[in-house]
């Protein structure tokens, strides 16, 4: 089994609903919860603002392929509405997938600047945090669970964090409970950390 990456695009709006499979090429997903931060999720929901509407088109067209054009979509999404935290969300997503890590942290405290409990980016966040400083990315995983109590991955990927900094016993606890909510990362490998 691949390693726990990063959370794919998501859609703006309340969380839940139904995935989007044609997302999930760009990068796997850490299984678990249909509506947890892991998956993206289509929004049926007619209150949406016109920056969310752009989110979701951004959406569409990178499931149709067209990466290029959702970044441009997304950045409308921020014309409309400077502060919309899924169009920063998906910008430092796809930037993160370029390996333009810079971008990706930006574009990921721009979207916790607006909302302080978006799980997905926490956990994106506490990724890319884990090589520099894994005691931030261990809080930022707690932020996560605080939010997504039962959220298999980050209970995983926390575990793994504790294990390496030499928090045992709490590490075997995060691991298991990972494991019982998302039998299927009962193989998933511990990342790799500096020394």
């Amino acid at each position: 089994m691949p390693a726990l990456p990063s959370r794919p695009p998501r859609r703006a709006g309340l969380l839940g609903g139904i995935a989007l499979a044609a997302v999930l090429v760009l990068g796997g997903c850490g299984g678990g919860q249909d509506d947890g931060p892991d998956r993206p999720a289509a929004k049926a929901t007619p209150t949406l603002s016109s920056a969310d509407r752009l989110v979701n088109t951004g959406l569409e067209q990178i499931a149709a392929g067209d990466v290029d054009s959702a970044r441009d979509t997304f950045a409308s999404a921020l014309d409309v509405d400077p502060s919309n935290a899924w169009a920063h969300y998906n910008l430092g997503y796809l930037a993160q997938q370029d390996d333009d890590i810079a971008t990706a942290l930006d574009e990921y405290d721009r979207a916790l600047s607006t909302d302080p409990e978006l799980a997905p980016a926490l956990y994106n966040l506490a990724i890319l945090t884990e090589s520099a400083d894994l005691g931030t990315a261990v809080d930022l995983y707690r932020r996560v669970l605080a939010v997504k109590p039962d959220d298999a991955p980050t209970h995983l990927r926390l575990g793994y964090a504790l294990r390496h900094l030499g928090h045992e016993a709490e590490a075997r606890e995060l691991i298991a409970r990972g494991v019982e909510l998302d039998p299927a990362l009962k193989d998933a490998p511990a990342p790799t950390y500096a020394r």
